[in-house]
């Protein structure tokens, strides 16, 4: 190609890339299809990977480029279409001469619809600082990849990841498992990495908080519609130092798309083979750009049927009209928009409607359905959020954002109780979360270091959370009033991040290609429960290009949930047999439950170390193996989880009384504000009381998690057998726990209603003109079952999915899609596990799915 005068001082220094081994005219080249999975990284890295994947000539001056990072692209386009994005998203011009793009920095007057500031630049979850390398690994779910995978929800989605718990607030959790929180409130999906609970890991939405979801306190992520989003971020650590409360076992982070140009609608329908869970699934997706902005609106729909027990053959314990997997319907609204108000002055807003109601039932008894003997169930969940935020480029490097948040998460569950076919109680239940949020946020570059700028991002805000909590029962002659409080939790806090590039590979250093350290701090003060400060230090090293360590540091904390606190109080008399133990005629126990007002923050320490490798020989293979630690102290726990020996267990002496006197008797009958339960059938006498068991929340569990994590991604691009991307995610984890000062700790992972030791997944998405086909490997550990004296072996699982998908390129069906989907393809089955109840099923439901194999097809159409 002749490069004429006029470009000779912009490409004087200029990197000229050709795909030699792929020859082709220029009107040619700018038609080559390729899949990009380009994560964030340096400018130029960005612009010769399109380059060499698309046999585009791209011309730029590697000066110009500077310490420009490139956002994220993502998807299967062409080389231009694969620049546009980049200069959507990014302070470039694009220009085209002789067949060649020409790469020029847009300069801030110019900025006409475009910003060129820091606040453009891509942010990824683990640090507040634009085009930072966090210090921890992050799992990135393109949208292309969960539509590759046939997923069109993300509960779906994180079901699927390996590091993930499907135990907590989840639609196909049953009953069985001894942890309070492992239970479906409302159908919502919450997220549970490393089986630390909902309520530790906090869920995101760009980069923005959300209502908490019932009393569990998690975050509702089936909430968001998948039309909407872009990509999926999972920081597998702890991270209080950058996003405060909650982000004890990690972050999750839905990023939506910026905007959006023209229309899509989908519509998807399926079913369970075995019977049951009949989906459909409707989705639209509308947008507009123009020079100065953009917006997107997204809008689904669905229904499924429920799965009832007499559907599955390792259910045959329960009653056939137990319900399995609830019926749902929900539809669910997204908005996302910005608009570019002056040259340095952009708002952008965020908003989020979700509506979902959900019906499922449990028979008590094998013989009669739970119209007879039973407990049915409907629930009501509406919710919304609303996050605007204004951003000032105020200087050169700098600016300056004020976001605001208010949102609010209402449900409503009903459950009756049916005896002799009659309805004899219905209990109630409303819960209405909300939270009102403003932050200032400040980031720029302070200095010049060997390796570039070392830059912060600072600031601090305040948060209030509320919960208005009502139960009842309401029976044929009377209202009895339950666990009713209206409590706001108020905070304000202030944080800092400091990213210092001590080494680049300007500097041309042997051994250090780069060298970063990272640290962050935050400080909160609560009304209620003192202050917390929490820090990280993060340390990224690359002797060469191929290969990049990372090590971090820091501390967690989970604010105590609302229920945990205020949980109504209460006494339960009993006899010494309801613990398995023997006593003279008369005696009877008083045991404490609810929720405690002295109860203090859970604390955890994290550290982790890692390696990434990107061979230059192999360019598109990427491997990552990671370790971590967690010592997790002061959770919040109710210590007895089971009643039978504990009178007789001196581990348990610190919350039994033993022969009380009148005096303790009545102290502890004070602290049962919300009254005395009378099981014992004998009239209530202080000085029958023997023992006294405080069962109330408190600050007792201390928990060691540790694991391994291995993640693979490969991309082989073929001339005449298409591409085929490679990838899998392998997660091992160890983890134990102590209740009490002096007891033996306790084997968690690998045990039956726990995390699996081992979980993985792994496959491969092939594209081949018109066609893409995708097959996926799931893999759950098989788990131990210490529950009844003698250990049990549950086997393990594998199941196999698939999905083919099918686009014409054509003018007979332009935009139209097809994608045929088989989820569990060889329709395993979970290993039956014992169990001492009529109304428990027979398999471990927060480890194994009930749906078995599942068949969809999903058509879509775009303009």
């Amino acid at each position: 190609m002749r490069i004429t005068r006029k470009f000779l001082p912009t490409l004087l220094a200029s990197a000229c890339i050709h795909a030699a081994a792929f020859p082709v005219v220029a009107s040619a080249q700018q038609d080559i299809v390729a899949d990009f999975d380009l994560p964030s990284q340096p400018m130029e890295t960005t612009l010769r990977a399109i380059a060499q994947a698309s046999s585009l000539e791209v011309l730029y001056d590697a000066q110009e480029m500077g310490e420009l990072i490139a956002p994220p692209i993502k998807g299967r386009m062409t080389g231009p279409q694969a620049l546009a994005a980049l200069e959507q998203k990014s302070p470039l011009q694009i220009e085209y001469a002789q067949g060649s793009a020409v790469v020029h920095k847009r300069r801030r007057a110019a900025a006409a619809g475009q910003s060129d500031s820091h606040s453009e630049a891509i942010i990824v979850t683990g640090t507040r600082i634009a085009g930072a390398e966090p210090s921890a690994s992050v799992i990135t779910l393109s949208r292309e990849t969960m539509r590759d995978a046939g997923q069109y929800q993300l509960g779906d989605v994180v079901r699927s990841v390996p590091q993930n718990f499907n135990g907590g607030q989840n639609p196909g959790v049953l009953a069985g498992s001894p942890t309070a929180a492992d239970l479906n409130v409302n159908s919502a999906t919450g997220v549970n990495l490393r089986g630390l609970g909902a309520d530790a890991t906090l869920t995101l939405l760009n980069g923005k908080r959300l209502a908490y979801d019932s009393g569990i306190e998690s975050i509702d992520i089936s909430a968001i519609p998948m039309a909407a989003v872009e990509r999926v971020e999972i920081l597998t650590e702890g991270a209080s130092a950058i996003y405060g409360s909650d982000a004890v076992a990690g972050v999750v982070n839905v990023i939506l798309k910026r905007d959006f140009e023209g229309l899509n609608i989908s519509a998807r329908l399926g079913a369970a083979t075995d019977g049951g869970d009949v989906e459909q699934q409707y989705a639209a997706v509308t947008g507009g750009r123009w020079n100065n902005g953009g917006f997107l609106i997204t809008a689904e729909t669905g229904r499924n049927t429920s799965i009832k027990a007499g559907e599955r053959s390792y259910a045959s314990n329960l009653n056939h009209s137990t319900t399995l997997l609830p019926e749902q319907k929900h539809y669910a609204i997204a908005l996302t928009g910005h608009q570019q108000i002056s040259s340095d002055l952009t708002f952008d807003l965020d908003a989020l409607y979700n509506h979902r109601t959900s019906f499922f039932a449990t028979a008590l008894t094998p013989t009669a359905d739970y119209r007879q003997s039973g407990f049915p169930t409907s629930s009501r969940l509406s919710s919304f959020v609303v996050t605007p935020r204004l951003t000032w480029d105020f200087a050169k490097d700098w600016s300056v954002s004020a976001t605001g948040t208010y949102g609010e998460d209402k449900s409503s569950v009903a459950t009756g109780y049916n005896a002799g076919g009659v309805r004899v109680s219905t209990s109630e239940a409303r819960y209405a979360n909300n939270i009102l949020l403003g932050e200032l946020n400040l980031a720029g570059s302070l200095f010049k270091l060997p390796g570039g700028d070392a830059k912060i991002a600072a600031g601090g805000g305040f948060r209030h959370n509320g919960l208005d909590s009502r139960l009842r029962t309401v029976t044929s002659t009377a209202i009895i009033p339950g666990t009713t409080f209206d409590e706001t939790r108020k905070s304000s806090y202030v944080f800092a991040e400091a990213n210092l590039p001590l080494l680049s590979p300007e500097n041309d250093v042997p051994g250090v290609e780069r060298l970063t350290l990272t640290g962050a701090l935050r400080h909160e003060r609560y009304q209620s429960i003192g202050n917390v400060t929490t820090p990280k230090l993060g340390l990224v090293y690359a002797p060469v290009a191929d290969v990049t360590f990372r090590a971090s540091w820091g501390k967690s904390f989970k604010a105590p949930t609302f229920r945990q606190l205020y949980l109504t109080q209460r006494g339960q008399i009993d006899l010494p047999s309801y613990y398995s133990a023997t006593g003279v005629a008369g005696d009877t126990v008083l045991q404490l439950t609810g929720g405690n007002l002295d109860l203090k923050p859970e604390r955890a320490e994290t550290w982790s170390t890692g390696v990434t490798v990107k061979p230059h020989f192999i360019p598109a293979l990427k491997v990552e193996l990671s370790y971590f630690h967690t010592n997790y102290k002061d959770r919040v726990v109710t210590p007895i989880a089971s009643r039978i020996g504990v009178l007789s267990n001196p581990l348990y002496s610190s919350i039994i009384t033993i022969d009380p006197t009148i005096a303790q008797v009545e102290s502890a009958l004070a602290l049962a504000t919300g009254g005395l339960l009378n099981n014992s059938g004998l009239p209530f006498d202080p000085a029958s009381v023997t023992y006294i068991v405080d069962n109330r929340s408190r600050n007792a569990a201390r928990q060691e998690i540790q694991g391994v994590d291995l993640a693979l991604e490969y991309h082989l691009k073929t001339r005449d057998m298409g591409d085929l991307q490679f990838s899998g995610s392998l997660s091992y984890l160890k983890s134990r726990q102590q209740l009490l000062p002096g007891q033996t700790p306790e084997q968690l992972a690998g045990t039956v209603f726990r995390p699996p030791s081992w979980r993985a997944r792994g496959g491969v998405a092939w594209q081949l003109s018109d066609l893409m086909f995708a097959g996926y490997v799931n893999y759950t550990d098989s788990l131990e079952d210490r529950r009844f004296g003698a250990t049990d072996t549950v086997a393990s699982m594998t199941t196999l999915d698939t999905n083919i998908r099918y686009e014409p390129h054509s003018t007979t069906l332009p935009g139209v899609n097809f994608a045929l989907s088989v989820m569990n393809i060889f329709n395993a089955k979970p290993d039956r596990i014992r169990t001492s109840s009529a109304f428990v099923p027979a398999f471990d439901s927060t480890n194994f799915s009930a749906i078995g194999r599942y068949v969809g097809f999903t058509v879509e159409k775009s303009w």
